[in-house]
């Protein structure tokens, strides 16, 4: 599975509730809010900028097992990219929980954040299109 380079988006880390938060943070129209923010933002800094790692994206999303391939084949541009940037988000805020990126690595390995996002050796942040 690829990875992604999603350094701008852990640099904006405090800009991530907007693309990826809750009803207690939002209020009850959180979900058409972060929806609405994450279109915009993957129409203004896509994620997915070629057909390969368009085709990880609906693989990685067809294992969650809430859509099917065909639904996912039908996912618009917006869509998709929309989809990945919550999907990033999410893994963005989940490391609000680390004191440091050490204490997130030992986070990740003791399974209490998923690790799909990680420091590569160039100083870069990646995500992992996979689970």
């Amino acid at each position: 599975m690829p990875e992604i380079n999603v350094t701008h988006m852990v640099d904006d880390a405090d800009e991530m509730i907007m693309l990826s938060g809750s009803r207690a943070e939002h209020g009850n129209d959180a979900g058409r809010i972060t929806w609405n923010n994450s279109t915009e933002y993957g129409r203004n800094r896509p994620l997915l900028t070629s057909d390969a790692l368009r085709d990880a994206a609906r693989d990685h999303f067809a294992e969650y097992g809430a859509w099917s391939k065909e639904e996912i084949a039908a996912w618009s541009e917006d869509e998709l990219q929309a989809i990945t940037c919550q999907e990033v988000a999410a893994a963005v805020r989940e490391m609000e929980v680390a004191d440091d990126y050490d204490d997130y690595v030992r986070l990740c390995e003791r399974g209490t954040c998923s690790g799909r996002l990680y420091r590569g050796d160039n100083g870069r942040w990646y995500f992992y299109l996979g689970i």
